[in-house]
């Protein structure tokens, strides 16, 4: 196979090109309407994410270095990486000198690792996790916080759910790799974990008035995923030693429930906060999604008292992700025209999903 339609961003608008990409032995040739034929050199290549079966492919190239390509094809990106090595993984310089730091920490001695250490290194030690770490405490995490729960996953329902990832990723080739998971329970929360695991309490969709709110919290834990916010406060709440143990399937997972509550791990900093209310004011606003989603969605949990909530400190937002006025007037509206997450017909049904 040696060429695949693809999308293209100039990276100095907002548009997505539909193109085609040509590949050759040393290098892809970009071309579309409107578009004069491009040339990136393979050796030039760097992908944003590790390619993942499944999941969009992005690059970027020394010839063009705010430019973007987004490529769909799984057989087309295997190709590719055969022939552009440096791709697998999703390796750039800077993640090869983030992972640099990782090891020379790894190797350090546990027992000399000071608290003034764990204060000043967690989003440098964050940065640094592979993906396969990610995942594993992931994975775990996620499970001990949900265990049994049921996950909402009815054909239509997830249909509708995945149309709103999509929605949320339109214009936004940067954004980090995420899943979406809706659990059954009374609760109002949403929250981040490692890997890129976002779950949504399927009371927080009930409680949601329209679509954008939805859309305004999932681009909010995007926010988290993006900056790494929940490895970093696992750092913080555990300690490197524990989580040397986490990742690796030892027998720190056992240590989980020993936590006094969600809150050692997913309450963030107001910097922390704010940041992941930037991101999504920011792609929202590149999705051409109406960020006052998001503020009426803030105003509408500040007046929740969380009485009805069934798991103590996870049951609602205001637990995990406390609103400040400050954080509600800092979202301001769409400059321009928006476009509807979903249709009504859609939304529905995403509110149907644990039917």
């Amino acid at each position: 196979m040696d060429q695949t339609p693809a999308r293209y961003f100039d990276g100095k608008s907002a548009l997505e090109r539909p193109v085609t990409i040509h590949l050759d032995l040393h290098a892809l040739t970009i071309s579309g309407k409107s578009i004069s034929p491009i040339r990136w050199p393979l050796a030039d290549l760097r992908a944003i994410d590790r390619p993942i079966p499944g999941m969009p492919f992005r690059l970027a190239s020394k010839t063009e270095p705010d430019a973007r390509l987004v490529i769909a094809n799984d057989a087309f990106a295997a190709e590719l990486v055969k022939l552009a090595p440096q791709l697998k993984g999703g390796f750039t310089v800077e993640r090869l000198k983030r992972s640099a730091v990782f090891a020379a920490i790894a190797l350090a001695s546990v027992g000399l690792l000071t608290y003034l250490t764990l204060v000043l290194a967690p989003r440098l030690i964050a940065s640094a996790m592979p993906d396969s770490w990610r995942n594993a405490l992931g994975i775990q995490i996620e499970s001990s916080f949900t265990e049994g729960m049921k996950v909402c996953n009815s054909p239509d329902g997830r249909a509708a759910l995945d149309e709103l990832a999509r929605r949320i990723r339109e214009n936004n080739p940067d954004l980090p790799a995420f899943t979406l998971t809706v659990y059954d329970t009374p609760a109002v929360n949403a929250f981040a974990l490692p890997g890129g695991r976002i779950a949504v309490f399927s009371n927080l969709i009930a409680t949601a008035d329209t679509p954008e709110e939805v859309a305004g919290v999932v681009a909010h834990e995007i926010g988290h995923v993006a900056n790494r916010h929940s490895e970093a406060q696992l750092v913080r709440a555990v300690g490197l030693q524990l989580l040397l143990s986490l990742a690796s399937g030892g027998s720190g997972g056992n240590h989980l429930g020993e936590l006094a509550s969600v809150l050692t791990i997913l309450q963030y900093s107001r910097d922390a906060e704010r940041e992941a209310d930037e991101y999504a004011q920011k792609t929202m606003t590149s999705a051409r999604i109406d960020p006052l989603g998001l503020k009426h969605f803030f105003e509408k949990i500040q007046k929740l008292d969380g009485d009805s909530s069934i798991l103590g400190d996870l049951g609602n937002m205001l637990s995990t992700h406390p609103v400040t006025q400050e954080r509600i007037d800092a979202i301001k509206p769409l400059d321009g025209p928006s476009r509807p997450v979903l249709t009504p017909e859609d939304w529905a049904t995403l509110r149907k999903i644990c039917d």
